[in-house]
């Protein structure tokens, strides 16, 4: 596990036990996001296709920084299940091809589902009473993989792989932005999707999502 995620994990021990005046207040969220999910375009003939989705859930612990409770971090747990669809061909060899679009399978599917760890650096101009604020989240999240698929059918062949080779430890920066309840989210991660170690697979496809984001107090 990254260095930064113990980093987090002391922070949240430290402000969040030590951390006893009454006039602050905290935005302790349960949080539902839904993306959509892409690789980029930066891999020569590599397309996108369908609908590719990512949904999560967990709670966000806050942490205020100021008396006014307006500046704060936020660390919490959660889970998410992602879908790619694209015209990227895997076989068990961890070799690959691009297919042309007149090859286009009826499923040609990466899944996986992580436990996440997200950081946030929260303002917001909220007060103990107002409910309804402008809020910008920005931070890191940190994802462990821990179930991944694959899955292609077609007329001629049809098979599926597990533990597929994508890259278990994930990490990327966030922000959202909103009002009230709906928030604008972004995702941009920091590492190749596929694993470096394997070199038969491309570097260069790196993970983005674009999506809402849901917070409940």
């Amino acid at each position: 596990m990254p260095k930064i995620i113990y980093c987090i994990f002391f922070l949240f021990v430290y402000f969040g036990y030590t951390q006893q005046n009454p006039q602050r207040y905290r935005e302790d969220q349960i949080y539902f996001s839904v993306y959509y999910n892409s690789l980029g375009d930066n891999l020569n003939n590599f397309k996108e296709n369908k609908f590719s989705n990512s949904l999560n859930f967990g709670f966000l612990r806050d942490i205020p920084l100021s008396a006014s409770g307006k500046f704060a971090i936020g660390i919490g747990f959660g889970l998410g299940i992602n879908s790619f669809n694209n015209n990227l061909k895997l076989s068990n060899s961890n070799s690959y091809i691009l297919l042309n679009n007149r090859e286009i399978p009826s499923k040609n599917v990466f899944n996986y589902s992580e436990f996440q760890i997200p950081f946030e650096i929260r303002w917001r101009n909220s007060s103990i009473d107002n409910y309804k604020f402008w809020r910008i989240y920005a931070g890191l999240k940190y994802s462990r993989v821990f179930s991944s698929s694959y899955i292609f059918e077609s007329e001629q062949e049809k098979y599926k792989l597990n533990n597929t080779p994508i890259n278990l430890d994930q990490i990327g920066l966030t922000l959202n932005i909103g009002f009230n309840t709906w928030n604008i989210g972004l995702y941009k991660s920091l590492d190749s999707f596929f694993n470096k170690k394997i070199d038969s697979l491309p570097k260069n496809l790196e993970h983005f999502k674009l999506g809402l984001v849901f917070y409940i107090l």
